[in-house]
């Protein structure tokens, strides 16, 4: 840089740079231009590796050996090339993904297990989605630095399932996806055992997961209530249960409540994103668990009941904790209104019943809101609305006034006037919530946009 007459595209540290915001098409152009671009550049190529049967011909041994200290993420679809059966020295190797969705090579898991065992110590993240992996787990108890687990597609053997658990103590972000574990592990109801304790685990996503043999009158859904419960640390927790049943629903929401929340001490004071994408809990029950929380940023509970018991624990001042073996109500830090970011509750409910102006004018953080209907009458007698940071809002206006009246007109500015001062929402979404606000029954002049 002393020399101000050097160019700077001559510069590798300038073009190395301007790297950051290519495409991959862009960098393979870029780096014929010349020895100093091919240098600076080819890191970014080789950074994340995606093979494929159709492009697995572009990946040579010795291209491996030459760029394999600039790889971070690895990921394989229906297809293991041999150039990377022995690949080893990938010292950022970080990410690995297996997806074997339609074919499977037999031979696959092993050949994973040795490249995930020579890269044990650089492994962070580890993604597949194939029937079966057998051999894997050993290989993933390995990774000393593993925090990211997700699984999809894939079923758990008799064999496999010790190996799971131990592997699940050690990450922090878990997801499994369409899963059947065989069986469960023989002390796994013993609530005495720190065995099936999980105190890393900071995120946790099930999704339509099932366990096979259990005896009655245990059911998969109470089990992972159990998991939840052992997860102290736990921030995010995601249960999506996929049945059609409203009976059958009923029954899995009541027992995975029963198992994760309704014990004593509450072990997951952490607690602040909760989605239940359909699960059905009662008011009593969601107010119950709000008031057991510290913080709420996120509560995704569109087939459960929020009413005016769980708003009003949304709007407390206090909440319930343990304390010498007592529950106590004590002073909160925030109360949840003040900390929640997303809210979509009761968007399938035919009432109005307040909820959606008492949350617009509590909830200042606020950025996302799908949520049951509300009045123009609610709005004019209610107060001044707070959320005014939200990007989406997705709730049902009821235009309850007569706008021949001078009243009524005079209702409907009122209401618009509070609903322009949402300035921040995101025009990709505008003609959904445009209809369903009905912005234009509230504008002055009724053939203004």
């Amino acid at each position: 840089m002393s020399c101000p007459k050097l160019n700077p595209l001559e510069i590798p540290e300038i073009v190395s740079r301007v790297g950051d915001f290519l495409k991959r098409k862009e960098l393979l152009h870029c780096i014929r231009v010349s020895k100093t671009f091919h240098n600076a550049l080819a890191k970014f190529i080789w950074k994340r590796i995606s093979i494929g049967r159709d492009n697995s011909r572009y990946f040579t041994a010795e291209g491996l050996q030459n760029y394999k200290e600039y790889i971070e993420g690895l990921v394989f679809f229906d297809h293991f090339p041999r150039e990377f059966k022995s690949l080893q020295g990938c010292g950022r190797l970080k990410s690995i993904g297996y997806y074997a969705e339609s074919s499977q090579d037999p031979r696959a898991p092993s050949h994973l297990s040795k490249l995930v065992k020579a890269h044990s110590f650089t492994i962070t993240e580890f993604r597949f989605n194939c029937p079966s992996l057998q051999g894997i787990w050993s290989a993933l108890l390995e990774c000393t630095h593993l925090k990211v687990l997700n699984i999809f597609g894939l079923t758990i053997l008799d064999d496999e399932v010790d190996l799971f658990f131990q592997v699940c103590k050690r990450v922090m972000y878990l997801t499994v996806t369409r899963v059947n574990i065989n069986q469960l592990p023989s002390n796994f109801m013993d609530d005495n055992t720190d065995k099936f304790f999980f105190p890393k685990m900071s995120m946790l996503h099930l999704h339509d997961v099932q366990i096979s043999n259990l005896s009655h009158p245990h059911t998969s859904s109470y089990c992972f209530g159990m998991l939840t419960r052992r997860c102290p640390g736990l921030r995010y927790l995601g249960f999506i249960e996929k049945n059609d049943d409203t009976q059958s629903l009923r029954q899995i929401s009541m027992d995975f409540y029963r198992a994760a929340f309704h014990h004593r001490p509450f072990t997951l004071a952490n607690l602040s994103e909760l989605c239940f994408s359909r699960m059905e809990i009662s008011d009593e029950d969601m107010a119950a668990l709000l008031r057991q929380m510290t913080e709420l940023r996120r509560l995704e509970v569109r087939w459960c009941e929020f009413g005016p018991l769980s708003l009003r624990e949304l709007l407390a001042d206090e909440q319930e904790v343990s304390e010498d073996g007592r529950i106590v109500r004590k002073r909160r830090n925030q109360r949840l209104c003040d900390t929640v970011e997303i809210l979509e509750i009761n968007d399938e409910s035919e009432r109005a019943d307040g909820i959606v102006q008492a949350i617009l004018s509590n909830c200042p953080r606020l950025k996302r809101l799908r949520g049951p209907r509300m009045t123009v009458t609610e709005i004019v007698d209610g107060a001044e609305w707070v959320s005014t940071r939200l990007s989406l809002i997705a709730v049902s206006l009821v235009v309850d006034v007569d706008q021949k009246t001078a009243e009524g007109k005079e209702k409907g500015r009122l209401a618009y006037g509070q609903i322009r001062k949402l300035t921040r929402l995101d025009p990709s979404n505008f003609s959904s919530y445009r209809k369903q606000l009905s912005f234009a029954d509230l504008t002055p002049e009724k053939n203004q946009s």
